[in-house]
């Protein structure tokens, strides 16, 4: 059974793994939304977007990020 009444999860017998990371609570809460207005649980909301994204032409690569050291203002000597 769904952890939520009404919500449709994957079914019982598939072979699944644990996918986490963490994301502004905004983010959390706009998938959260979306996937109840789905009328699907969080985890069958995004193996359905992956697919979706993989039929419109694959899941995006973004550039990498370079994160560049802070530079400290340091005076010089006088």
């Amino acid at each position: 059974m769904s952890a939520q009444p009404g919500r449709v999860r994957h079914p019982d017998g598939i072979d699944l793994v644990l996918l986490q990371g963490r994301v502004r609570p905004e983010r959390r809460k706009a998938i959260n939304s979306a996937a109840a207005n789905s009328g699907r649980s969080v985890g069958l909301y995004l193996e359905d977007l992956v697919l979706y994204l993989e039929k419109n032409g694959g899941l995006p690569v973004f550039p990498k990020i370079n994160r560049q050291a802070e530079e400290l203002p340091i005076q010089a000597a006088s």
